[in-house]
């Protein structure tokens, strides 16, 4: 029988430290935000020419996490067994008020954030990157999220941890003002308000042309896990999409849904002001609608809206795709 693995993702780096003759490991507060229902710290330890960023809502755990990171980074390289010095599998929430660090999120705050302005008749949130810095082993991506007048930013290792901290603290920002930013977004729109009806008549027709029988037995809250479940039964993996990702055109959607065998059409849905649809034809509906200063604008807005729902539902965990 196996012995239990009792030692922290700390002691085995400070440990591997000791053994190889390095120096050892210099950990460094990053970032912290304190004074709220939850604290946060990002923390990085340097040790053996590479460096491990790791987050929790304590200095300990943090810390932790930083020493999980960098040991994974040190086990790709050769240079540290896993199996000859384990460490716990460290979990943050057996820690009294802890949360697991972000780089596995448990809630899709991007979801969220969008169901949110759903409901309040909001603009899409719109999430931009402002930086890219650090090495390849430790990354550090800055994303800013825009929604009406209002602005935040996030810093995470990863494009998508950043844009899902960022719509976090967005929500936070907005919990006690949507109504407020409704009749301000309300007011800044009203040509497009006012031809609501017309664009709903030429949705309604460009969606019978697709030919696809919606499938009811689909509860609304797994539609997320569609386009996933479709990539399992194939047995695609989001990687293979990394090329169309970058160059986000409309050739790359074309490849993408032919590989899934999906039905997609991209059409313009209204004129004046211009607006683009998307239709997909899966088994539960699925349309993306941008607009913008011209027909080329509002086209450019949709594909890049759909490669941003793509991002998001095609990258849900497997286990949650199973259930539908």
């Amino acid at each position: 029988m196996s012995q239990q693995n009792t030692k922290t993702p700390a002691m085995v780096l400070q440990e591997f430290t000791v053994k190889h003759g390095y120096s050892p490991p210099e950990y460094v507060l990053a970032m912290c935000k304190t004074g709220t229902h939850e604290n946060e710290f990002h923390y990085k330890v340097h040790v053996a020419n590479v460096c491990g960023v790791g987050f929790g809502r304590s200095k300990q755990v943090a810390k932790h996490n930083a020493a999980s990171k960098a040991l994974e980074i040190l086990a790709d390289r050769g240079l540290y067994d896993p199996s000859s010095n384990p460490a716990q599998e460290f979990n943050a929430q057996s820690h009294r008020n802890e949360s697991d660090s972000p780089l596995k999120p448990t809630i899709n705050f991007i979801g969220t954030l969008k169901d949110r302005c759903y409901e309040y008749k909001l603009p899409h949130p719109i999430f931009n990157e402002i930086s890219d810095v650090g090495p390849p082993h430790c990354r550090e991506f800055t994303y800013e999220c825009k929604l009406a007048s209002i602005t935040t930013q996030s810093t995470a290792n990863t494009k998508k941890q950043a844009k899902q901290l960022a719509a976090r603290d967005m929500l936070d920002k907005i919990k006690d003002i949507c109504p407020q930013l409704a009749d301000q977004f309300a007011s800044e729109s009203n040509a497009l308000t006012e031809t609501d009806n017309e664009a709903v008549k030429k949705y309604n027709d460009l969606s019978t042309s697709l030919d696809v029988i919606p499938n009811r037995a689909v509860n609304i809250e797994d539609f997320t896990a569609t386009l996933k479940k479709i990539m399992i039964e194939k047995g695609v993996k989001f990687e293979i999409f990394q090329e169309q990702f970058q160059q986000r055109n409309k050739e790359g959607l074309d490849y993408i849904f032919d590989l899934l065998e999906v039905k997609f059409k991209v059409e313009l849905c209204q004129e004046s002001p211009p607006i683009m649809c998307a239709l997909f034809g899966l088994d539960t509906p699925f349309t993306v609608l941008a607009v913008g200063s011209s027909k080329e604008s509002a086209e450019i807005n949709v594909i890049n809206e759909i490669y941003a729902v793509l991002d998001i539902y095609m990258n849900v965990p497997d286990s949650d795709a199973q259930v539908l």
